[in-house]
């Protein structure tokens, strides 16, 4: 039988400042050995890949980055280097990899606290914040490492099974780019700037504090880079109709998602609805990308609010009369996931063989 004890992360951890410095100095590299990680909570905190930077200090793999804006925790299994805002976690226990990741999932379940500190009180909340951990019947001063390792590797199996059923049903695994495909990729594409008031409607969404929220099943889109912009679900009617992009302007800002379904957007959020053209799945990513593009220029202290929203540029694909080619977008779109597709259909393979090698 399995027992959990509450252990002080300070026990657990050494939660370190680090010297962080500005993306210009990089040595920008896709096949690069060394990360830079900044306070995104999309990407495991990647900002971007790059080769070795001279006279800066590389943090160490095997720990953990905490990004100061939005608390969000992960794990670093390659040597990295860090933007402003950054703490580094180093666990004080030798682990492996499964180890490692089931103590991410302990350390974010504090990010809710953290976000309640402010910046200068976070080493210490982090040092007195208690976690429970299994440890060792026989000695519960020692972490039960094989519990942990096990518990792991049974989930990543269920996930990897779950995987394979979802893409043979869908016929996702068919991943082979065909002659249009590639027609698509060769193509010679031709871009206009637009102001993105002209191409959307766009609306500020509705102030609703928690204490107002009632349950029920209407999506609520808040400040949050996790789960397509999802905080909670409520009784409230929608206010805002499917098929809409929402652009997040206050605390997770410029963060822009896609929404397929009725709900209700906090004042938090900008709603944009596409006008003279009917917005589905494949052109919004492609236009969310470009948005969420645009909007890196603003931040908490310069919001990217509703006047201007409207003044900023993005750059689209246009046809031969200069008028927006939203057919390009979609097609496009689709070649990328099935490039995309192709990479995780080749991990599901390696893992699935791997289970049968075991």
């Amino acid at each position: 039988m399995t027992e959990f004890k509450d252990v002080k992360l300070g026990d657990l951890f050494r939660i370190e400042k680090i010297t962080g410095f500005n993306k210009n100095e990089l040595k920008i590299n896709p096949q690069g050995k060394y990360d830079y990680i900044t306070r995104t909570s999309q990407n495991n905190g990647i900002e971007s890949v790059t080769d070795k930077v001279p006279n800066r200090i590389i943090n160490e793999p095997n720990t953990f980055s905490l990004g100061l804006l939005q608390m969000t925790f992960f794990y670093r299994d390659r040597p990295w280097y860090a933007g402003q805002f950054v703490r580094k976690i180093t666990p004080k226990f030798q682990g492996n990899e499964a180890v490692y990741l089931y103590m991410l999932v302990c350390l974010r379940k504090v990010s809710k606290i953290l976000l309640g500190v402010l910046v200068r009180d976070v080493d210490d909340t982090f040092n007195n914040l208690t976690i429970k951990v299994p440890v060792e019947p026989k000695n519960n001063k020692k972490l039960d490492f094989q519990y942990m390792e096990n518990l792991m590797k049974t989930l990543e199996q269920d996930r990897v099974k779950a995987l394979d059923d979802y893409l043979t049903v869908t016929k996702l695994d068919n991943y082979q780019l065909n002659s249009e495909d590639k027609e698509v990729l060769a193509r010679s594409v031709h871009f206009s700037e637009f102001k993105i008031g002209d191409i959307f409607e766009i609306h500020k969404g509705k102030r609703l504090t928690k204490a107002d929220q009632i349950k029920g099943d209407t999506l609520f889109i808040g400040s949050t880079a996790s789960n397509h912009g999802e905080t909670a679900r409520i009784g409230q009617k929608p206010i805002f109709k499917p098929n809409t992009i929402t652009v997040c302007y206050n605390g997770s800002v410029g963060e822009t998602f896609y929404q397929d379904k009725p709900y209700w957007a906090s004042d938090d959020i900008n709603v944009l609805t596409l006008k003279n053209f009917k917005l589905d799945a494949e052109i919004a990513e492609y236009l969310c990308a470009v948005i969420k593009k645009a909007g890196k220029q603003y931040g908490y202290a310069y919001k990217w609010n509703v006047s201007r929203m409207k003044e900023s540029i993005i750059s689209l694909p246009v046809d031969n009369d200069n008028s927006i080619d939203f057919e390009y977008m979609k097609k496009y779109i689709r070649v990328i996931q099935k490039t995309i597709v192709k990479d995780v259909v080749k991990y599901r393979d390696e893992m699935i063989t791997n289970v049968h090698k075991k």
